[in-house]
């Protein structure tokens, strides 16, 4: 006796979705995926070796060169590789013997890049925010000032989308 189990969820157009059992179990097994993922990257160190890894993606890293530039002991650093290879994010070359980035390894360390930046320049995203919650009565449209600033604040045109997603939803 097989029974499936359905979910009901809301979308944008509100209509409600009915989502089988198999549908949700791929869902949570991407949860696993990327609490997997986190958790390679998690600590210092582990970030520590996967940044040199990408540092020196072009040529390779090579354990005895992590070791030595991160002055962690081979177990310290055989432990978080292997969680960083068991998770897609790094892989050791044949030929040579080293460590690269995977695709996956690229794109994860693409938005720590983008992370590092964004708590580098907190105090524009904070000033957005303080202008969207401001409860001020002068002023008419709060949404359209907080886009403004998000254009003259920021250069990068990834972060403007991001941002200015939240400015299309309101307008």
């Amino acid at each position: 006796m097989c029974s499936t189990v359905y979910k009901a969820s809301r979308h944008e157009s509100n209509s409600t979705v009915l989502t089988s059992s198999s549908e949700i179990s791929a869902s949570q097994e991407n949860i696993s995926s990327i609490l997997g993922v986190l958790s390679a990257i998690s600590d210092y160190k582990s970030l520590a070796i996967f940044g040199v890894i990408a540092e020196l993606n072009n040529t390779g890293a090579d354990s005895h060169t992590i070791c030595i530039k991160l002055s962690i002991t081979h177990k310290e650093y055989y432990h978080r590789l292997a969680a960083l290879i068991q998770n897609g994010l790094t892989i050791r070359t044949d030929r040579s013997k080293k460590y690269i980035l995977t695709s996956l390894g690229k794109v994860v360390y693409n938005n720590i890049l983008s992370i590092q930046y964004a708590l580098g320049n907190i105090w524009k995203f904070r000033a957005i925010d303080a202008v969207r919650i401001s409860d001020d009565r002068i002023y008419e449209d709060l949404d359209k000032i907080a886009c403004g600033l998000t254009e003259i604040l920021f250069r990068e045109e990834q972060i403007k989308e991001i941002l200015e997603m939240n400015c299309k939803k309101s307008n």
